[in-house]
């Protein structure tokens, strides 16, 4: 009974080793294949126009050409952050939009974007957030479980309210 789990003879006396089956053979242990690990889809940037902003509109609204429009975001994700470029490639309007986990959090990471600079409340546009002035004009505000950031290269909260108004109504 012992003799098809060791070596045997080989008839002079010698013992020869037992072998083992090749791994591929069918009596081989089954092999199982981990899943490929999960990534996040990375953005992606093009110029391209805004889909929910009409670069005319933009232009009237901030008072600058803005020839250059990229769009970066996630398929299947959120709506893009779009940026209206003017000619010398500085930024002229960023707008991005996130997506937070509900309105409540939305509405804290709008407030928490602008604290740090000095933002005050902003309670007529979406579900409220804040807004900061100064060399450039950061608002952020909540939609639902969308957060709303709208950055001019601008000394003025008109063209920010504007903008935003114009986003959330069309996201």
């Amino acid at each position: 009974m012992l003799a098809g789990c060791g070596g045997g003879t080989d008839g002079a006396g010698s013992t020869t080793p037992a072998t083992t089956p090749p791994a591929s053979s069918p009596s081989a242990a089954p092999t199982t294949t981990a899943p490929a690990p999960t990534t996040a889809a990375e953005p992606v940037t093009t110029e391209a126009d805004c889909p929910y902003l009409d670069t005319a509109y933009v232009e009237g609204t901030v008072g600058q050409r803005t020839p250059t429009v990229t769009t970066t975001g996630v398929p299947g994700g959120p709506p893009p952050t779009c940026t209206f470029d003017k000619p010398n490639g500085e930024p002229a309007l960023v707008v991005e939009i996130s997506q937070a986990a509900d309105p409540v959090a939305a509405q804290t990471a709008a407030v928490e974007r602008v604290a740090a600079l000095g933002g005050t409340a902003v309670r007529d546009i979406g579900d409220g957030g804040g807004i900061a002035v100064g060399p450039q004009t950061v608002l952020a505000v909540a939609d639902g479980s969308l957060v709303v950031v709208v950055t001019v290269n601008q000394e003025s909260s008109l063209q920010a309210r504007e903008i935003a108004r114009t986003v959330v109504g069309a996201v």
